[in-house]
């Protein structure tokens, strides 16, 4: 039985990203993540512990697997789906956010009488 196994995926970024241990700005596109996991040996339970998790950039002509920090890669995910979706809600705290704010609340106000 093996004791360790290798799962990949593919992830998606539709804008440029960076993470902890890369040496510049990568290019938008999709990217293979491998994650490394070893089996708990346990008389009463299968499960698996991650051991590594590393992403495939394409460098110089050839493959470089960086180590990254899967909790980072998720954060990294959600705030490019997040800034990807131009028909989503508007934070109240962007500049955006609080110019349509303020035109709302200007809207509700009676308008001044014409002298």
């Amino acid at each position: 039985m093996a004791t360790t196994r290798v799962s990949s995926t593919t992830v998606t970024f539709a804008r440029p990203f960076i993470l902890d241990g890369f040496d510049e700005l990568q290019r938008a596109g999709s990217y293979v993540v491998d994650t490394e996991e070893e089996l708990i040996d346990s008389p009463s339970v299968t499960a698996w512990k991650r051991i590594s998790t590393v992403i495939q950039l394409g460098q110089h002509g050839g493959t470089e697997y960086v180590p990254i920090n899967p909790d980072q890669l998720s954060e990294a995910l959600r705030r490019d789906g997040v800034q990807h979706d131009p028909v989503g809600p508007v934070s109240s705290a962007s500049a955006k956010g609080r110019h349509d704010r303020a035109r709302r609340i200007l809207s509700l106000l009676p308008l001044p009488k014409a002298r």
